[in-house]
């Protein structure tokens, strides 16, 4: 078969520029706000105009062409390292692992999958609810994850904010008991939450354990951040913190803006296209100021007011374009790649709406070239429901399946086995059907098609109901991956070392 080429462009080359033109002249004025003194001071140090008790930062357009250069020729490495006997995206070094963001470099790539995304909320299917997370299903969504092969890679999907008797973990322990709970019990471990700086050293050092050492963990970092911006056009102080410390460990600096459409930006879609992508420009800026070899990526994710009822959605039309357009800008203009918002649906529980919901996000983007298959997060990122990863598995299958095409070696060999037939030919008890169909007709675990106008065999065959009880069979077929007793016995004192210092902290970040 024969890849999709042509794909949707969504923006003409003239509206590219004029992106582009947009994008660095609000960087110009009125710049950005940075609430760090050292990010501001590199940033001066490199040309830009700096208010320091404002913490804005205007960064002249030829200083952000040549950080923008540094970020292209960075991406050219990074193709040029690439393991090419791999067709995984995690075989790109020198970025962060792979997660249910990360941009596709193959604009027609296999399923590939990540669980991620930092929910509070774990559906429950049994009680028909949604709750806060506890030990035992952060666990069960590790196991899970490490079931299922199209799934590459486990971050916290889910937070870890109850232990299995209900207590809470305190605030400043959640990402560290969840990146110990993955890097026990997942052996394809992925990226973490960070709120506070002083979480770092202590993720990075169960990074380096699982990696082996320092030098793997930085060529392939698991455990940390993808770091968020304010929008519109600012980078608070704990998330600048967490930037800094990074980028000076040379672990990679991935952004993710979340330009909400009539909220904090105009209502005109293409005006949250331009703060998303100059938000992550500066973000990008800020940090080469720092130091020039740190990687960056970017995701943008947008979302648009609800005029009903005044909040932001994540399932539009307009959504999907904004993130489209940044993402066209960045591989077309910029050739770095840009993750889109793909993961971010608003149906609560899994079901109908999140099945249309998740269909349409994923067509609509794979169709523009820009593919991603996120699994499980529902409620505008607020839920994780296993359930719902095996209704996006499905649904990547789909897309996968669609956009790898049709025709090409296949045409030679149809007309001579159409032929071998001839005339009213049937093919259902053949050779060749018997060893090809399962690469030719996509195959479902959950979202069944029905042969019969039945009511009660429509009911019967309940997606969601089907997909519990593959989450169920799953769990009880698979083996548990658990780390060797002495890294595990490392990790666990790391955590208690952590316990020590940050289990009593409250009040501001830092």
């Amino acid at each position: 078969m024969k890849p999709l080429s042509n794909f949707y462009k969504l923006l003409s080359d003239i509206e590219v520029e004029l992106l582009h033109e947009n994008v660095t002249d609000l960087l110009e004025d009125p710049g950005i706000k940075i609430e760090n003194k050292t990010m501001l001071e590199a940033l001066q140090n490199d040309g830009a105009k700096v208010d320091f008790e404002a913490m804005v930062v205007k960064i002249p357009k030829k200083l952000m062409e040549d950080y923008i250069d540094i970020a292209r020729k960075e991406e050219i490495e990074r193709v040029k390292q690439k393991d090419n006997n791999s067709v995984l995206e995690t075989s790109y070094p020198n970025k962060l692992t792979f997660s249910w963001h990360s941009p596709f470099r193959n604009r027609t790539p296999k399923i590939q999958a990540s669980f991620g995304g930092g929910a509070p909320l774990y559906y429950d299917h049994k009680l028909k609810t949604n709750r806060y997370a506890t030990k035992d299903d952060f666990i069960r969504m590790v196991n899970l994850a490490e079931a299922i092969p199209e799934v590459t890679t486990v971050g916290n999907a889910v937070h870890y904010l109850k232990e299995s008797d209900g207590t809470d973990v305190a605030p400043k322990m959640v990402a560290i008991k969840g990146a110990a709970a993955v890097a026990k019990h997942s052996s394809k471990p992925g990226c973490t939450s960070i709120i506070d700086k002083r979480q770092l050293p202590y993720l990075m050092e169960i990074g380096r354990i699982v990696k082996g050492s320092a030098k793997e963990f930085v060529k392939d970092p698991i455990l940390v951040n993808i770091h968020d911006t304010e929008s519109p056009l600012r980078v608070t102080k704990p998330e600048a913190a967490i930037m800094e410390a990074m980028a000076k460990n040379n672990l990679s600096i991935s952004i993710l803006p979340m330009p909400l459409l009539g909220i904090s930006t105009p209502v005109y879609p293409i005006s949250a296209s331009i703060v998303g992508a100059a938000e992550i420009l500066g973000v990008w800026a800020a940090t080469k100021a720092i130091n020039k070899s740190c990687p960056v990526e970017a995701s943008c994710v947008s979302g648009i007011l609800n005029p009903v009822t005044g909040a932001a959605c994540f399932t539009t039309p307009e959504a999907v374009m904004i993130d489209l357009a940044v993402a066209q800008l960045f591989r077309e203009k910029y050739n770095t790649p840009c993750g889109t918002g793909v993961g971010l649906i608003d149906s609560p529980i899994p079901g109908a709406l999140s099945i249309f919901e998740r269909t349409f996000k994923v067509l609509a983007s794979g169709l523009a070239g820009e593919p991603s298959f996120p699994v499980g997060i529902i409620g505008g990122a607020v839920v994780f429901s296993m359930e719902q990863v095996i209704l996006d598995l499905d649904i990547a299958t789909f897309e996968q399946n669609y956009i790898k095409g049709i025709g090409g070696q296949d045409f030679a060999e149809s007309l001579d086995l159409i032929r071998e037939k001839g005339i009213r030919g049937l093919f259902i008890d053949t050779e060749h059907t018997a060893k090809n169909f399962r690469q030719n007709i996509t195959m479902t675990r959950a979202i069944n098609r029905i042969k019969s106008t039945s009511v009660a065999d429509a009911l019967k065959a309940d997606p969601v109901e089907i997909a519990h009880q593959k989450c169920l069979e799953l769990l009880s077929n698979s083996e548990p991956y658990h780390i060797d007793e002495e890294k595990a016995f490392a990790i666990d004192k790391i955590v208690e070392a952590a316990a020590k210092e940050l289990t009593s902290i409250s009040g501001a970040m830092e």
